[in-house]
């Protein structure tokens, strides 16, 4: 497969910086009215605060639990609307999955890339 070598530039510093920063909206939906078609603004996690994370607990298929101390920790960081991250204990368990689920989504790397990464030229 052929590339286009001049448009592939180094990442730099800025490029991280502006990386870490990228925010994304999350659309809320619930049965409770006040939460309902709200929006919170969000962004991934970064490798360390990932890792802080999978160190605190350990996600195990259909382990309700696991699952959703994971989305608690990842709003804890990853809710960028002023107030919420501090609060989030107070928020409808539903909608700390729905959030921290967006959170969790855009900070893992697809399983097939990881897997192609072995066979890099």
């Amino acid at each position: 497969m052929a590339t286009n070598e001049s448009a592939v530039t180094e990442l730099t510093v800025e490029d991280l910086v502006a990386g870490i920063g990228l925010e994304r909206e999350v659309i809320l939906k619930s049965t409770n009215p006040i939460f309902n078609n709200k929006s919170v603004r969000i962004r991934s996690l970064k490798a360390k605060e990932f890792r802080q994370i999978t160190q605190k607990a350990s996600v195990k298929p259909n382990d309700l639990a696991s699952n959703f101390e994971w989305c608690m920790e990842a709003c804890r960081i990853g809710i960028l609307t002023p107030g919420i991250a501090e609060r989030v204990g107070d928020l409808d368990h539903d909608i700390i999955l729905q959030i921290g689920g967006q959170i969790i989504a855009g900070s893992i790397a697809d399983e097939k890339k990881i897997e192609n990464f072995t066979t890099a030229d």
